[in-house]
């Protein structure tokens, strides 16, 4: 959870970043790329978590993580397809990372990073929930 905590602060410190500034520097651009790769594998890693201690079904994948918590009322659907999206951008930063879209990237930063938020703020309601 301190790890999504990081990742999120270090997005927030970046988005007062015009487009144009960002294109120009590429020291952000990759500790941008970096910060949205980490954030979205630590949400599958916790959201994994939560799987596997209430027995939930096995995602075939890490985009799936979010379909099954929504198919069991963890998540509501819209959000659930929100942070799928972010996994499938997850991993065109890893596999594709020669052709990153940075106006895309610039947007995501300006737009999404409140997933992560959200998302930490279910896990926290979950952590809380176990240990009443």
């Amino acid at each position: 959870m301190q790890k999504l905590e990081q990742y999120i602060a270090e997005l927030k410190k970046q988005q007062t970043l015009s487009l144009e500034q960002f294109e120009q520097d590429l020291t952000v651009q990759l500790a941008v790329e970096r910060a949205f790769q980490a954030a979205t594998e630590c949400c599958t890693d916790i959201g994994n978590h939560i799987i596997s201690v209430y027995g939930l079904d096995r995602p075939e994948e890490q985009r799936d993580v979010f379909r099954i918590l929504a198919k069991t009322g963890y998540l509501d659907d819209e959000y659930a397809q929100q942070m799928s999206e972010m996994v499938s951008f997850r991993n065109r930063i890893v596999h594709i990372y020669w052709d990153i879209d940075l106006q895309r990237l610039h947007r995501y930063l300006q737009e999404d990073v409140p997933l992560f938020e959200r998302f930490r703020i279910f896990a926290l309601q979950i952590i809380e929930a176990e240990s009443q």
